[in-house]
């Protein structure tokens, strides 16, 4: 009688389920490690697009011409507003208008030379400061 089985033995499910195990623990660093990136990448362009609207804000105090306000400005994320001069009662607060994520505290401060500072601004999570005029989360 002939035997005339199809199919896979033990021993080569076995070797296929180890070669699956391997692939997995070979992936699943680079792919976590891809996400970290992704998350520190969007905390700094959030910090970046923040401070093209301090920017913003200030080139149009200037547009208005009977509310131009000195420089430099700084932004305390703890209660989303702009302070004018060096103090924080200088001037009046105006409302800033941040698309995106919007940091959830720390500061950005934007000089009389059009240089910004930022200091321990945190995005989701993640703390950003400036180091050599990049942004640098982590």
């Amino acid at each position: 009688m002939k035997s005339n089985q199809k199919g896979f033995t033990l021993i080569e499910l076995l070797a296929v389920i180890v070669i699956l195990a391997i692939i997995a623990l070979i992936a699943t660093p680079i792919v976590l490690n891809i996400i970290t990136k992704a998350k520190k990448s969007a905390a700094a362009d959030s910090v970046y697009g923040t401070m093209e609207a301090l920017k913003l804000a200030y080139t149009e105090s200037l547009l208005d011409a009977g509310e131009q306000k000195p420089l430099p400005w700084t932004v305390d994320f703890s209660n989303s507003k702009i302070m004018s001069g060096e103090s924080a009662d200088v001037d009046t607060e105006k409302t800033l208008k941040v698309s995106g994520t919007k940091p959830e505290s720390g500061t950005i401060k934007l000089d009389d030379e059009g240089n910004f500072t930022v200091t321990a601004v945190k995005v989701n999570g993640l703390t950003c400061n400036q180091t050599d005029g990049k942004v640098v989360c982590g």
